[in-house]
């Protein structure tokens, strides 16, 4: 390392550390990515570390300035807006929504998203455990949030700017080639992604969770998985899964490999736990895929225009039974499958006395992975919803005479 360089790193641990002394350093270190340098040195091979430390640079000052946009311009309307609207990046508005297009006769435009989706959790995951990087300081900036889980995890990249990037993407490109839409109706809609996308992005800033730098990154995540999409969709597009036996297998194998080699974290950090379950998704939608194509079993639901209002009564039923299999069935089913079963060694409490080790209040506890089986049961979990989406939704409509 160069003398500047080393100055240079001094100058960001100072900077953190009369930041600390400010607003108490006990309340800092609760969040992950707040420690000096040695903390992150000690636990990274050298190029990591070096990344991070060239990426501080760009974090050590972003509270000052966040600080200052807040106190110019919030109002209690504002805060509620942004408050709420950040639900649209979260993992239970996924679940919810991103079946719904599925149900109204709309199947692949819902495959798109959650390749992106899933993509985009996981890269935008594994480089915040890869750099470490600490939100925006509180204080002196206000975090304006519905869920403390999220303010227990790194900064950069936002994943809530690379879903809005990858989805926004998405729409732009759908709508622009419609061949039924007529240039009003595409710009009208292109008008609603723009202020979906803007108020997604610049609500992280405003509610103090994410700065520059995070979006930025975030945005680059997005923008490659949705051109990752795109181009492998265009390559493959003659490419049927059905009539491949290995197709399952592979898409299992590879989901469990890059579950199971994500990068360790130095603090804990809960954002693995998205990848986990979005990873599962994307598995179960290449199964149900697979199976949809094996055996040629006729499951698209109709549309408006055949069907008419009725159409607008799936969700009820849709929804009711997504909730019922992950909020009712799932975990008894999944692991009583793999611990009784499969006879899986159950390893959750081997883990959870080494998480109650610290008060995480007063400082945030060194990571301490995450148990194997819990790994497994959710990404089991989440292959279910796709499976109960594209496999067993359209027979519920079917006798319920919604389809």
């Amino acid at each position: 390392m160069t003398t500047t360089e080393t100055i240079l790193d001094l100058r960001t641990e100072d900077n953190i550390k009369v930041q600390m002394a400010a607003s108490g350093s006990k309340h800092l270190l609760a969040d992950p990515g707040n420690h000096p340098a040695e903390h992150f040195k000690n636990e990274m091979s050298w190029l990591r570390f070096q990344s991070r430390q060239y990426l501080t640079r760009f974090t050590s000052n972003q509270s000052e300035f966040l600080y200052s946009l807040q106190k110019k311009h919030r109002t209690p309307m504002r805060d509620v807006y942004f408050k709420y609207t950040s639900m649209m990046g979260s993992h239970m508005f996924y679940v919810i929504v991103l079946p719904i297009p599925v149900w109204l006769g709309y199947r692949d435009i819902t495959q798109d998203m959650i390749y992106i989706l899933g993509y985009s959790i996981y890269l935008s995951g594994y480089l915040k455990d890869y750099w470490c990087l600490p939100r925006p300081m509180s204080p002196p900036v206000s975090r304006i949030t519905l869920s403390e889980y999220t303010t227990k995890e790194y900064g950069a990249p936002s994943s809530h700017s690379a879903n809005a990037t990858g989805v926004g993407l998405l729409f732009f490109w759908k709508i622009c080639f419609s061949e039924t839409l007529t240039w009003p109706i595409k710009l009208l809609l292109l008008s609603f992604v723009v202020f979906y996308y803007l108020t997604l992005v610049f609500g992280r800033v405003y509610c103090g969770m994410h700065g520059l730098l995070d979006l930025f990154s975030g945005a680059a995540v997005g923008a490659i998985c949705f051109f990752l999409r795109i181009g492998t969709v265009h390559a493959l597009r003659n490419f049927q899964s059905g009539e491949h036996l290995w197709f399952p297998f592979l898409s299992v194998a590879w989901g469990l490999f890059i579950l199971f080699n994500h990068v360790r974290p130095v603090d804990e950090c809960p954002c693995f736990e998205d990848s986990v379950a979005f990873i599962g998704v994307v598995c179960g939608l290449d199964c149900s895929s697979w199976l949809v194509q094996r055996y040629g079993w006729n499951l698209i639901c109709s549309r408006y225009a055949s069907c008419g209002l009725k159409v607008f009564l799936r969700p009820l039923v849709g929804v009711a039974s997504v909730v019922i299999w992950k909020d009712i069935i799932s975990k008894t089913a999944v692991y009583t499958l793999l611990i009784k079963l499969l006879r899986f060694h159950d390893d959750r409490g081997e883990k959870a006395h080494l998480h109650d080790k610290k008060d995480k209040d007063v400082e945030c506890s060194l990571y301490t992975s995450v148990p194997k089986i819990e790994i497994l049961g959710r990404f089991l979990i989440y292959a279910g919803i796709p499976t109960t989406v594209f496999l067993l939704c359209p027979v519920f409509f079917t006798w319920t005479n919604l389809r």
